[in-house]
Protein backbone atom coordinates (compact mmCIF):
# COMPACT_ATOMS: atom_id res chain seq x y z
CA UNK A 1 0.00 0.00 0.00
CA UNK A 2 1.63 3.17 -1.33
CA UNK A 3 0.33 6.72 0.00
CA UNK A 4 1.00 8.75 -2.97
CA UNK A 5 1.20 12.94 -2.50
CA UNK A 6 0.74 12.88 1.33
CA UNK A 7 3.40 13.56 3.87
CA UNK A 8 2.95 11.72 7.61
CA UNK A 9 4.93 13.88 10.19
CA UNK A 10 4.42 12.36 13.70
CA UNK A 11 4.92 14.55 16.48
CA UNK A 12 4.69 13.76 20.29
CA UNK A 13 1.97 10.73 19.54
CA UNK A 14 0.36 13.55 17.42
CA UNK A 15 0.24 12.17 13.60
CA UNK A 16 -0.33 15.00 11.06
CA UNK A 17 -1.20 13.87 7.95
CA UNK A 18 0.11 16.88 4.79
CA UNK A 19 -0.51 16.78 1.28
CA UNK A 20 2.79 17.96 -0.40
CA UNK A 21 1.01 18.31 -4.18
CA UNK A 22 -0.38 21.21 -5.13
CA UNK A 23 -3.62 21.47 -7.54
CA UNK A 24 -2.75 22.91 -10.54
CA UNK A 25 -5.90 25.22 -10.15
CA UNK A 26 -4.83 26.54 -7.07
CA UNK A 27 -0.93 27.17 -9.05
CA UNK A 28 -3.00 29.08 -11.65
CA UNK A 29 -5.16 31.43 -9.16
CA UNK A 30 -2.84 32.63 -6.85
CA UNK A 31 -0.76 34.58 -9.23
CA UNK A 32 -3.74 35.69 -11.34
CA UNK A 33 -4.81 37.13 -7.64
CA UNK A 34 -1.97 38.59 -7.06
CA UNK A 35 -1.90 39.99 -10.80
CA UNK A 36 -5.42 41.96 -10.37
CA UNK A 37 -4.83 42.49 -6.90
CA UNK A 38 -0.92 44.78 -7.87
CA UNK A 39 -3.06 46.27 -10.88
CA UNK A 40 -5.63 47.67 -8.91
CA UNK A 41 -3.32 48.97 -6.54
CA UNK A 42 -1.31 50.65 -9.25
CA UNK A 43 -4.41 51.95 -10.67
CA UNK A 44 -5.26 53.41 -7.17
CA UNK A 45 -2.27 55.22 -6.83
CA UNK A 46 -2.17 56.51 -10.46
CA UNK A 47 -5.39 58.07 -9.79
CA UNK A 48 -4.60 59.53 -6.30
CA UNK A 49 -1.27 60.71 -8.19
CA UNK A 50 -3.78 62.25 -10.81
CA UNK A 51 -5.90 64.61 -8.54
CA UNK A 52 -3.18 65.30 -6.13
CA UNK A 53 -1.75 66.95 -9.45
CA UNK A 54 -4.86 68.65 -9.97
CA UNK A 55 -5.30 69.85 -6.71
CA UNK A 56 -2.02 71.49 -6.77
CA UNK A 57 -2.55 73.17 -10.02
CA UNK A 58 -5.90 74.53 -8.27
CA UNK A 59 -4.37 75.59 -5.42
CA UNK A 60 -1.44 77.18 -7.40
CA UNK A 61 -4.36 79.08 -9.55
CA UNK A 62 -5.94 80.77 -6.75
CA UNK A 63 -3.22 82.21 -5.02
CA UNK A 64 -2.16 85.32 -6.51
CA UNK A 65 1.37 85.89 -8.28
CA UNK A 66 3.98 87.89 -5.99
CA UNK A 67 5.02 90.55 -7.75
CA UNK A 68 8.07 92.65 -6.94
Amino acid sequence: MSVQGRKVVRMGGQRLVRTSCVSPKALYARPMALRQLYTDAGSLIRRGQQEARIAAAAAAAEQPENSR
